[in-house]
């Protein structure tokens, strides 16, 4: 599978049916960024060919949002943008309509956290597709239930667990602490994660999310072992020109 190093994907969140970007998942916080659609037309007019969406609706809930799935399938069918979706995909029934609507990568987080199992199943049904979601807090805990509560297990041995699952796509690692805040990531959690998950990668690939705010940001977390960062509130501020960097 091709790495892609010192590369970006432009994130957009969705939220009541309208392309935001929050500040650690507190909604009223960050940037309205109007209808998603457009958003992602403007990010496909910069080059962009990957685009992460998070329906945050659907986290909350539990199920994807009805508007997402919609916006999803405009987005690959009628820009030919590829889809790296999260938020609410807590069963393989709705692993399977996100994909059928176009989706191409499937972000997995509290499903596989309360049943390890699940991440084995999922990969198995859709080979190559689905994405298992590391989201670390503060305290170095996983984020699970739309970042609303906090599982006890450390993320570095959930790292390590994910990397073993075969017909995995890749593990997205967030720095839920750091989420919107254009701060710089933390490099020594993001190696840890990074170690972790590297002796049993094989050709899994290796996303971070989370604080990203500069190039250099990239270039590090590049040097440690992520083949692409997610970039949401850097972008849509033109803090970092994505021209060049973007997937």
């Amino acid at each position: 599978m091709a790495s892609y190093i010192n590369r970006l994907m432009a994130s957009v969140d969705v939220e009541n049916c309208t392309a935001v970007k929050l500040v650690r998942g507190v909604s009223g916080t960050g940037l309205h960024l109007g209808p998603p659609l457009r958003v992602a037309e403007q990010l496909a007019a910069m080059g962009a060919t990957w685009l992460h969406v998070v329906d945050l609706d659907g986290a909350r809930r539990g199920k994807p949002s009805r508007c997402v799935l919609d916006f999803v399938k405009q987005a690959a069918e009628d820009l030919g943008l590829h889809i790296q979706l999260g938020g609410g995909l807590r069963s393989l029934e709705a692993l399977e309509e996100a994909y059928s609507r176009g989706a191409r990568r499937l972000v997995v987080g509290s499903a596989w956290i309360r049943n390890p199992g699940f991440l084995e199943e999922a990969a198995q049904r859709l080979p190559g597709t689905v994405v298992a979601a590391i989201e670390e807090t503060w305290e170095g805990l996983q984020a699970v239930h739309g970042w609303r509560e906090k599982s006890p297990q450390p993320v570095v041995a959930l790292a390590e667990r994910a990397s073993r699952a075969s017909q995995l796509a890749g593990i997205l690692y967030t720095q839920v602490f750091h989420e919107g805040e254009l701060r710089g990531v933390d490099l020594l959690r993001a190696r840890r994660v990074a170690e972790a998950a590297g002796p049993h990668r094989g050709g899994l690939w290796l996303g971070i999310a989370g604080g990203v705010a500069t190039v250099r940001d990239i270039e590090l977390l590049a040097a440690a072992g992520y083949d692409y960062a997610v970039v949401g509130m850097a972008l849509h501020t033109w803090r970092i020109n994505p021209l060049g960097l973007i997937l």
